[in-house]
């Protein structure tokens, strides 16, 4: 499907950071060409599929706008990976994770949203090209009929990089507690209340003083007890 070239390439930029001594696996190997097998693969169906090329959905709902945030987000994340770090393994990774979220959707959600879905398989194809360049161009062509290396590096869209929820750290005393979900719009005071109901961080406060309640926000809720 592609040459060993691009397999070890992508491996070894996978393996680990620049700087950083990795030893070799066989698992690890076999699970990036599982990727690029997987992202290729993809490709080809949704090819055959309804709709053409793998441009941007125009307003996309329910599972398609969560497949379009998570390709946005990989954009952010792998651009930001790249730009000055080289955290190539990082990238990959970002990579890999959009692929499962399309393979997720295709098998198991049944393509609810072909145009969102070509979308998702797309930027996979683009971000991954630096790494695994004969898999990624082939898998473009597969879906727009045009050369990756023809066209700009993706740019994530602000609109789709807000997600509406995420998972609030509960810490106690500087302990991780508990993990709950959040609105992203919560205000402070909302994310005390929701870390102080948080079941496991709850069992933590009887009887003892609150303190002092640390709030960063999107992140975490520490709460200082003694």
């Amino acid at each position: 499907l592609f040459p060993y070239t691009t397999l070890f390439r992508s491996y070894i930029l996978f393996i680990g950071p620049p700087d950083k001594d990795a030893d070799w696996s066989d698992t690890g190997i076999n699970g990036v060409a599982d990727f690029l097998s997987k992202l290729w693969r993809l490709a080809a169906i949704t090819a055959e599929g309804p709709g053409s090329g793998a441009g941007l959905p125009d307003a996309p709902e329910g599972p398609g706008l969560e497949l379009v945030r998570a390709a946005n987000i990989a954009i952010e994340r792998v651009t930001n990976a790249m730009n000055g770090r080289f955290a190539f393994n990082a990238a990959i990774a970002e990579v890999m994770k959009l692929v499962n979220a399309c393979s997720k959707e295709y098998y198991e959600g049944g393509n609810r949203d072909p145009e969102a879905l070509r979308y998702a398989v797309g930027t996979a194809a683009s971000l991954v090209f630096p790494f695994a360049p004969h898999v990624a161009a082939d898998a473009y062509d597969l879906l727009t009929g045009t050369r990756v290396w023809d066209e700009p590096w993706p740019a994530s869209d602000a609109r789709f990089l807000e997600l509406p929820t995420f998972e609030l750290v509960v810490q106690v005393n500087g302990k991780l507690r508990d993990r709950v979900s959040a609105s992203s719009d919560a205000s402070p005071e909302e994310l005390k209340v929701l870390a102080r109901q948080a079941p496991h961080a709850s069992a933590q406060l009887n009887g003892r003083e609150v303190l002092k309640e640390i709030v960063v926000p999107g992140k975490l809720v520490n709460i200082v007890v003694r």
